[in-house]
């Protein structure tokens, strides 16, 4: 089937593991098809021998790894769902059904060889990376439990004769047989689960491994720079906006996204700019909310009373108008007093920061111990960019993209000469800042060298699946690899015990 082949690369980059039906299933799997787990899997097929096909049945196998009819008819069923999805019916006719055949087996023995060649190498995950692997299992496990645990408390409510552990137990048991061939405890389950969860974090890890140690020429980085000015020339000539957020998401995720690559072309109106940023801690009072509410009233009534006046010729609102000024006086500086307070702690902070730089400072010392910007000194949840520390944030007088500064930082910016910073100022959230002017970033050819190491990855990157294919190719060619083509092709439909709606998740 055409629809076939043409998905077939994207599905292998996009599903990281074929094997981790497990723990997939588990997650998504809708309560509503929880009642058809309990029978599932009871015999999905015959042999061209006509001998029984099980769901412990082997369907592959090569050292001390297999895979299983179960693991095979779950992963047939949740691809037929996602094909589907896509527009596609890979079992309309026999040609699609046996390409589609294939290519779920395929998938399935692409990661079981992986894992063993991993475990003849020696391969390991590290102790950091296991025991965060083991970390996530528990959560997931323990909103497993949560969920399943309810769903059976539900069912004894219905029919107080059950049990609810015996329930619980059961649900678990058909979930477990539908997607490994073997009905578990959940303790059993649990530890398949966490397993399945290591052998797939093992195959992701020996797989950037293997892949890190293909080569990458001179010739090829030249040629994928030269393409890659081409693109960028047109989009960034077009689009100046779009470079702004283009190079920022490659300072922030180059080396751990595959897409995040470096412009190579920079148009013309960026400047580079270190900012200083400080947030006053805590919460206004209600009550500010309240009489700020208030100004805006008085501004609204006192414009339309001074506009009815001047249609009419008369001063009939002044006495009015003069009221509604004495509130606003008032609640003025009731607000000020304040807002003051509220930014009191900031406020004292950034102006140790301004007393260092006028003591003469460097900006990127003073800006490393005051700024709270996450970006440059880190956070619990987002890990500093050492990037930006060093060369700045870009920023554009011209240009307006998605991720921008505010129209008051730009003023200020605009009235900074390059090599000085600002006074401190208020922007339009609150926060407080100082920022300093670097330069003007200059436009045309990137230089290749500072952003050779990430175009080397980019280059591995575009040529590590063929590369990585290949080494497949001759791993699944072993003549030691156990195959059982005959199960294989017997699974012609989808289960009707299979949760489609909400038994795979893609990554």
């Amino acid at each position: 089937m055409e629809g076939i082949l043409k998905m077939q690369s994207y599905l292998k980059l996009k599903y990281s593991s074929a094997k981790r039906f497990t723990r997939i299933a588990s997650l998504a799997l809708a309560a509503i098809m929880l009642a058809a787990l309990l029978t599932a899997v009871s015999c999905k097929g015959k042999d061209e021998k006509g001998g029984t096909i099980g769901p412990d049945t082997v369907i592959a196998r090569i050292g001390d790894e297999t895979i299983t009819f179960a693991l095979y008819s779950a992963a047939f069923d949740s691809y037929a769902a996602y094909f589907r999805q896509m527009g596609y019916d890979p079992l309309s006719n026999e040609k699609d059904l046996k390409d589609f055949q294939e290519l779920v087996f395929n998938a399935l023995l692409d990661d079981m060889v992986t894992l063993y060649h991993a475990r003849q190498d020696g391969f390991a995950l590290s102790a950091e990376d296991e025991a965060a692997v083991r970390e996530q299992a528990e959560e997931e496990l323990s909103e497993i439990r949560e969920r399943y645990m309810m769903l059976a408390e539900e069912a004894v409510q219905q029919d107080p004769s059950l049990n609810v552990d015996e329930q619980f137990e059961t649900l678990i048991g058909g979930l477990s047989l539908y997607y490994t061939g073997t009905r578990m405890s959940f303790a059993e389950y649990s530890e398949e689960y966490t397993k399945e969860m290591l052998d797939s974090k093992l195959i992701e890890e020996y797989r950037a491994h293997v892949v890190s140690e293909f080569s990458v020429s001179e010739t090829e980085v030249m040629d994928w720079f030269n393409k890659q000015y081409e693109s960028d020339e047109e989009l960034y000539t077009e689009h100046p906006e779009q470079y702004k957020p283009d190079w920022e998401y490659f300072v922030m995720y180059s080396g751990e996204r595959e897409d995040a690559v470096p412009p190579v072309y920079i148009p013309e109106g960026y400047c580079f700019v270190h900012d200083i940023v400080v947030q006053p801690q805590g919460e206004l009072a209600a009550e500010y909310t309240g009489k700020m509410e208030r100004l805006a009233e008085i501004g609204d009534e006192c414009s339309a009373l001074l506009f009815d006046d001047a249609l009419n010729g008369t001063n009939a609102n002044a006495e009015r108008i003069s009221e509604l000024l004495e509130e606003y006086r008032a609640l003025k500086a009731e607000t000020d007093e304040m807002y003051s307070e509220f930014t009191a702690g900031a406020r004292e902070k950034i102006d140790g920061a301004f007393a260092e730089l006028e003591a003469g400072v460097p900006f990127t010392e003073v800006m490393l111990k005051y700024t709270e910007d996450p970006l440059i000194v880190g956070s619990d949840t987002v890990a500093a960019v050492p990037a930006f520390a060093e060369s700045g944030r870009l920023i554009s007088l011209t240009h307006t993209s998605t991720s921008d500064w505010s129209p008051t930082y730009k003023e200020i910016f605009g009235m900074t000469e390059a090599g000085s910073y600002s006074a401190v100022f208020a922007d339009e959230d609150g926060s407080l800042h100082i920022l300093y002017r670097v330069g003007e970033v200059t436009p045309g050819r990137a230089e290749l060298e500072p952003i050779r190491p990430a175009i080397e990855t980019a280059v591995r990157n575009a040529k590590s699946q063929v590369d990585w294919d290949e080494l497949l190719d001759a791993w699944t060619d072993d003549p030691l690899i156990e195959r059982n083509m005959d199960a294989v092709y017997s699974l012609r439909t989808v289960s009707d015990d299979a949760a489609l709606p909400g038994s795979f998740k893609w990554n």
